[in-house]
């Protein structure tokens, strides 16, 4: 069972190297959807509208538009707006902030119930280590959602277990350690991490804001869950993003994935609070809000509840996936954490 933890994490401080230029185009993309702002209300009310009867014939969605769910702000969707060729003027390469990405058709809602996947006995960092807190976790799908887009349930298994045992993971410093243990034990996971339907995860997590995102459900009871104990709650990974990623990332989806992954995992191990961007041109923290935005005002805008302090809100980081980014023993130490 793992100890309570606090203090401060080191991730990794850049210097700002093409800053200016990354900050230029933010800058840019901010004032283009300003001005669409309106145009993308009205568009979305009409998509939803269409969804809602779509819904009810097949549970196959193929989220081109969907907009998205959870702790940001306001829905903006362009379905109805051609998406191949060229894109005109300063408009931005991907749609809104927040937006999901096309990509490949996801299944809108699965049945609830959970599978596990992937290989028990995988263990990174010093599970041996007295003082490091040791936290078992198992990797499940929910039943009815199709994985054949991205090699199936012991793929996803297997990015898990890459991501947690990559020495720029949370078991960097020896604070944490991580094992991988199966369904069937007697005893409940510490973690259970879930990849799960967008509809689904709208009702775990709860849906505040139309935007899709994932979760982490603190406790080992969650209300309406027909099965599956944990001692310190769920992983909800939102299938939709694991799916498409975010635009943020620019349509690298295997960094986004090691990114979402480590985010809410770090919110498991106990950092409850998200980080803003600590100065221009940087690398975000990993507890920054890095689905959503990658700037400090748009994520206010969003009402996604950080406390800037001293960081401006024109400042704009660049996406990183870890929380120690340099790896064990290369880097300054950067607040990334509660």
């Amino acid at each position: 069972m793992p100890r309570s933890t606090g203090g401060t994490a080191p991730g990794a401080t850049e210097q700002t190297r093409g800053a200016e230029q990354f900050r230029q185009r933010q800058l840019r993309r901010r004032r283009w959807l300003s001005a669409g702002g309106a145009l993308v209300f009205l568009l979305t009310v009409a998509v939803v509208a269409e969804l809602v009867v779509a819904g009810g014939k097949d549970d196959t969605a193929d989220l081109s538009g969907v907009s998205e769910v959870s702790d940001a702000g306001a829905s903006e969707d362009v379905a109805d707006e051609p998406q191949d060729g060229p894109v005109p003027g300063d408009a931005p390469d991907a749609g809104g902030v927040g937006e999901l990405p096309s990509g490949g058709t996801v299944t809108a809602r699965g049945d609830g119930d959970y599978r596990g996947v992937g290989s028990a006995g995988m263990t990174a960092g010093d599970p041996d280590r007295d003082d490091a807190d040791t936290y078992s976790f198992v990797v499940e799908v929910e039943n009815g959602l199709d994985v054949s887009s991205f090699g199936g349930g012991d793929a996803f298994a297997a990015a898990v277990d890459a991501t947690l045992s990559d020495p720029r993971s949370w078991i960097s410093d020896g604070t944490f350690a991580f094992r991988h243990v199966s369904v069937t034990d007697r005893r409940a996971p510490d973690l259970r991490i879930r990849l799960t339907s967008p509809e689904t995860t709208r009702e775990v997590c709860g849906a505040q804001i139309e935007l899709e995102t994932s979760c982490f459900v603190r406790g080992p009871d969650v209300e309406g869950e027909r099965r599956g104990a944990a001692a310190a709650g769920r992983v909800v990974v939102n299938a939709a993003r694991w799916v498409r990623g975010a635009t943020t990332f620019e349509g690298d989806l295997g960094s986004y994935r090691q990114y979402l992954l480590n985010h809410e995992v770090g919110h498991g191990l106990g950092f409850a609070r998200h980080q803003v961007c600590p100065e221009d041109g940087v690398l975000a923290p990993v507890m920054m809000q890095q689905t959503l935005s990658l700037n400090n005002g748009e994520l206010e805008d969003l009402e996604a509840g950080a406390e800037y302090g001293e960081a401006g809100r024109d400042a704009t980081c660049r996406p990183n996936s870890w929380p120690y980014p340099h790896g064990r023993s290369e880097g300054d130490p950067v607040d990334v954490r509660d």
